[in-house]
Order: structure tokens, then C-alpha cells, then sequence
């Protein structure tokens, strides 16, 4: 009896226990010490469970939805993309026409691609770092600002809502 008796813990094959092959971290369930996480620490569909770069995304998506209200067909055509950081080329440019880290950049339509609009991601969060609820103002008026600059308008015409924020006002 001492021979035949296997409790099988795990799911794995009993025969390739043998094969010398371990476990990696991302296949064991807890850390080496039993205290790791065991599962994720909050449900999918609740908002903390989704990672700043996802938030982002969804402060962009509703402000061009809110765009798209009022301008139609022009906006929903624009190529909306996000970046970490501009790269060198965008900070050199913006250096040599003296001005700041740039929050995003626009770029009119070309043979067979649609116009551009590429927001960076760190820089406007850390601009709103004195408050969370600055960011999804400050997504919006990135994309009023390169909108007004491609279809050469004022940003008030682009959005009426455009400046009417912040402690001064």
C-alpha cells in the first residue's frame, strides 16, 4: 500500500514532475513564501481596477465623443493616438520655437491617412498634478487647442466651453 498511495496537489501531469522543468512566478498562484496576492485586488468592472493609462483613454474617448456632438463627421474621422512622452524630434522642435514640453501635437491629413491628433500622456498628467480633477479638463483643451490649430479656428469657436475654468474665473 505504501507504493500505491499519491495524492496529487497540483494540476499537473505526475509524470512531469520529473522533467525538472519549475514553475514560473507568473504560473504559481502565491509567491515562494505563501504570502503573495492571491487574486486580483479589485473586480474588473470597478473604476480602480483600471490602470491610469486606461483612465486616460477614457477621459480622451469622452472628450471627443463631446466634440463629436457638436462637429459631427469631422472629428469622428480624426486619428486619435496617445503617447507616454513626445519623442526627441517633438522636443526638439518645440525647443527651438521656444516653447514648453509640448501636451499634444496635430497633424493635417495626408494621401490615404486621415488628420492626427497625438496627446502625451505624462506631461499632461503632470500638469494636473495638483489635482485629479484637473485631467479631464486639461485632455479636452489639448484636443480644442490642436482641432483649432488644423482647421484654423479660434479654440472658442471649436468649443464654446474652452477657458471658462480654473480658480481664477
Amino acid at each position: 500500500m505504501l507504493g500505491k498511495l499519491s495524492i496529487d496537489l497540483d494540476t499537473r501531469d505526475p509524470r512531469s514532475l520529473d522533467s525538472g522543468v519549475a514553475r514560473g512566478f507568473e504560473m504559481r498562484k502565491r509567491n515562494r513564501h505563501g504570502r503573495g496576492r492571491r487574486g486580483p485586488m479589485l473586480m474588473a468592472p470597478l473604476p480602480g481596477a483600471r490602470t491610469r493609462a486606461e483612465r486616460f483613454e477614457d477621459l480622451l474617448v469622452e472628450s471627443a465623443e463631446r466634440l463629436a456632438d457638436r462637429w459631427g463627421d469631422r472629428v469622428t474621422r480624426i486619428d486619435f493616438r496617445i503617447l507616454q512622452a513626445p519623442t526627441a524630434k517633438v522636443i526638439t522642435r518645440a525647443e527651438a520655437a521656444g516653447i514648453r514640453v509640448p501636451w499634444a501635437t496635430s497633424r493635417s491629413a495626408r494621401r490615404g491617412e486621415p488628420e492626427r491628433i497625438t496627446l502625451y500622456r505624462r506631461p499632461i498628467e503632470e500638469a494636473s498634478h495638483q489635482g485629479i480633477d484637473l485631467l479631464p479638463e486639461l485632455i479636452h483643451f489639448s484636443i480644442v487647442e490642436q482641432l483649432a490649430e488644423l482647421w484654423a479656428m479660434d479654440p472658442q469657436a471649436v468649443d464654446p466651453g474652452y477657458g471658462a475654468w480654473g480658480p481664477e474665473r
